[in-house]
């Protein structure tokens, strides 16, 4: 099959695309990087430079190919104080559909998201709810697999500098949070070793290694599926705190906890780190439905029979290096 794969050679797209190429089809890889231009040609891969947001350039790009593999890039949260993300979704999730029905291709996976369903009350998820229902404008015959991964595994990153006792913990309510759980010893020795966020602690999540969705992906563009679907995608179901036993273990730090904080410490938190009150608001609510449940709720009444390869074990090997570089 001709297939093109878009997301350039992230997370997703980079192993995507390895696997792809050894099956044997021909993949078109877009990025918005010249700079990448070398490495997609290294695997294997065509490479075509230019912008989603270019319809006429997506439209030339898509022509020729049996499927495509749409995603929405990572928006600038924190450093876009004007930034108006559902519209931006909005417009490029037009721009795929447009360009599908132009170049003819009948078969596309659109990566989701967990709580795509909602209209309201999943907070900055709800751009992916605005690029579903534009994929579901897509004539019948062509098939659409709607990809909802869980948490992916490498959003934990984030926390890295918190858990060596950066950022948050260095306020005082982070200072008397460590010092609740750990008690005055532990304030001593310097404030690592705790997680803090608005969801936590024994909250059950669906977490995802890239990896797994790169091969689900993969399943999708070459199955004989039509229609509609929505297709969950997890690697391991598990707290969070045992999440902070298995990171915790993998550093040196057994003790790590993960601990709940209030909705308005978090919107604070997100304030702090370049948020719009908005943006912060929204990151809030979306931590507060995995807290409460109802982020996860349609995935666990149709959750995957099978659950990917990689666990979180495996991440916490990536995780320490990381973590030790640092």
């Amino acid at each position: 099959m001709k297939i093109v794969v878009t997301g350039s050679l992230g997370n997703i797209s980079r192993p995507l695309v390895v696997q792809l190429i050894e099956q044997g089809h021909q993949v078109t890889v877009i990025s918005s990087s010249v700079a990448r231009k070398a490495e997609i040609e290294q695997l294997g891969a065509r490479a075509a430079i230019g912008e989603i947001e270019d319809r006429s350039f997506l439209t030339k790009t898509f022509q020729g190919h049996d499927a495509a593999y749409c995603m929405i890039p990572p928006f600038n949260f924190f450093g876009n104080q004007t930034l108006d993300y559902q519209k931006q979704a909005l417009d490029i999730s037009t721009n795929y559909i447009q360009a599908i029905q132009n170049a003819g291709i009948k078969k596309v996976v659109h990566l989701s998201s967990v709580g795509a369903e909602k209209p309201a009350g999943a907070g900055v998820l709800i751009f992916h709810h605005i690029a579903e229902s534009v994929f579901k404008q897509l004539p019948p015959e062509v098939a659409v697999t709607h990809l909802r991964p869980g948490s992916f595994n490498y959003n934990l990153y984030a926390f890295m500098d918190m858990i060596k006792g950066k950022g948050f913990l260095e306020s005082i309510i982070g200072k008397l949070l460590y010092l609740k759980h750990y008690g005055f010893k532990g304030l001593l020795k310097g404030y690592s070793g705790i997680i803090l966020s608005n969801y936590g602690a024994t909250d059950k999540i669906a977490w995802v290694s890239p990896v797994d969705i790169a091969c689900a992906i993969a399943e999708e563009l070459v199955s004989q599926q039509e229609g509609k679907i929505v297709r969950y995608v997890a690697s391991e179901e598990l707290t969070c705190q045992e999440i902070a036993f298995i990171l915790g273990n993998a550093i040196g730090k057994p003790y790590l906890k993960w601990v709940l904080i209030s909705d308005k410490q978090m919107s604070d938190a997100f304030k702090k780190i370049g948020a719009s009150e908005k943006i912060a608001n929204e990151f809030t609510e979306m931590n507060a439905a995995m807290h409460n449940g109802s982020l996860f709720e349609d995935y666990f009444k149709n959750r995957p029979s099978i659950l990917g390869k990689i666990k979180m074990n495996d991440f916490a090997k990536e995780f320490t290096q990381k973590y030790n570089e640092q």
